[in-house]
């Protein structure tokens, strides 16, 4: 259909009468599927932050941010909508505000005439700011996309730069540290046109060198998506304020709100993790009961061990591998596996295939690799050392990371202090204390019980 014709027109001024209606539609479910989604985001982003997947992240941060934007804007366009279905069926029983009919004195009525005015002009101001409102929430969820657009693509420069093996490692630094300068710059040219609502696009000078920028950054933010949308908040006098710093706004009052906080006790530290005086629930798998719950490096059962033997799993971080890697050359590998990249065997590793042959020869290292992180890091309860064997393994939430158990038949009843000891790379790799789990020890009579008749009738005791 021609945009021009006079059809084409009425269909739109139809549309437009009667949008409120698909508002409605559209913020209902939108809210409903959003709200959804949330949680699934949250625990990905959380799975990728235990598993070191910085990418991942920053993905999963952009579309968990964008949610709740979207989302808490659409919240207040159904208020304000409603608030507007409320004011014409008002208007549908008393009809204009009467003020004459209030009998104030002329000082009150006189304000309120001017101030307040006819309800249809409130009927009209809130029909506009609820479409405002509308437009802008998905034009807030393109200006963020558009902010994380600009740091992924230089991010996935970098990545090609660093992956690629054309430069040595000090031409790589400089590579980086040049085009992350250039790029700022840039950056900072666009950011100052958008807060000044197009100011290097009025001057005929700055105009000529800036186009070249605006064009760039236009086509790695998909800009096309929603110009038109832009440009019709800016020819409004009052909208254009809003659309312009509606996001800053936002972001200054999130991390405003990340800082601000209850505080039960003058000795409580926000984000304490666990110690000899606190126990964290991040550090024991019995208390993960939310899905958005995660362990934290090095987990434990539970707080309370009835068992003669206790699980440890110690979830994966680089610095493990560097420690066990500078112990032995022959383990590092010729090109680094770390990192993001196509895996032929991640393809093939479907249930029921076999894909072990692709990768045969890091398996005949994982027995030597183990022997070394086990000589790296030892398990220390109290004051005694234990053994420990160590094997890989994957959690609940299929995060990498390495797994014992820990013998406590010879152990006395009551509190006892884990510790995990091995090279500190915040400490120049010295051998120190890298995490601290408080547990009580209370072993269950009728399972010992059971144990010790099993081995008598060799038959293994039942599980708890």
């Amino acid at each position: 259909m021609d945009y021009k014709s006079s059809d084409f027109k009425k269909l739109l001024d139809k549309l437009q009468q009667e949008s409120w209606q698909l508002e409605l539609i559209i913020s209902g479910f939108a809210i409903y599927g959003l709200f959804t989604a949330l949680e699934p985001l949250e625990v990905e982003y959380l799975i990728s932050i235990k598993n070191d997947q910085a990418i991942y992240k920053n993905i999963l941060q952009a579309l968990t941010s964008g949610t709740y934007i979207l989302m808490g804007s659409l919240l207040i366009h159904v208020i304000l909508r409603g608030l507007w279905i409320g004011a014409l069926g008002l208007r549908y029983v008393s009809g204009e505000i009467d003020y004459d009919h209030l009998k104030y004195t002329p000082k009150f009525t006189v304000f309120l005439k001017e101030k307040v005015g006819s309800f249809d002009r409130y009927i009209s101001r809130l029909e506009n700011i609820c479409s405002t409102v509308f437009a802008l929430a998905f034009l807030m969820v393109f200006y963020f996309l558009s902010y994380f657009l600009v740091v992924v693509v230089f991010g996935i420069v970098t990545f090609i730069v660093q992956k690629s093996g054309w430069f040595s490692e000090d031409t790589v630094v400089t590579i980086i540290a040049v085009l992350g300068f250039i790029y700022f710059i840039l950056v900072l040219f666009l950011f100052f046109d958008f807060i000044t609502l197009g100011g290097l696009k009025r001057d005929k000078w700055t105009s000529k060198y800036f186009f070249p920028i605006y064009r760039f950054f236009g086509f790695i933010t998909l800009a096309f998506l929603y110009r038109p949308l832009v440009y019709n908040f800016l020819d409004q006098k009052r909208a254009r304020w809003v659309s312009t710093f509606i996001l800053p706004v936002y972001l200054l009052g999130t991390v405003f709100l990340s800082f601000f906080g209850m505080v039960n006790s003058n000795y409580q530290i926000f984000g304490q993790g666990s110690s000899s005086v606190f126990t964290s629930k991040n550090n024991y798998e019995d208390q993960l009961t939310e899905k958005t719950d995660l362990v934290q490096f090095v987990s434990l059962p539970s707080k309370v061990i009835d068992k003669p033997y206790m699980r440890v799993f110690i979830g994966f971080n680089d610095f493990l591998e560097e420690a066990v890697l500078e112990r032995d050359s022959t383990l590092i590998p010729e090109k680094d596996r770390r990192g993001y990249s196509f895996r032929l065997g991640k393809f093939l590793s479907a249930p029921g295939i076999n894909a072990n042959f692709s990768d045969g020869h890091i398996a005949r290292k994982q027995p030597r690799y183990l022997e070394l992180f086990g000589k790296l890091y030892n398990i220390k309860i109290d004051s005694t050392f234990f053994e420990k064997e160590f094997v890989m393994t994957t959690d609940k939430n299929d995060r990498f990371g390495f797994e014992t158990f820990v013998d406590l038949e010879n152990l006395d009843k009551g509190k006892h202090v884990f510790r995990l000891v091995g090279p500190d790379p915040r400490r120049d790799k010295e051998l120190d204390t890298l995490i601290t789990i408080p547990f009580w020890y209370f072993p269950n009579k009728s399972y010992l019980a059971t144990e010790a008749l099993s081995n008598l009738t060799n038959e293994p005791p039942p599980e708890k």
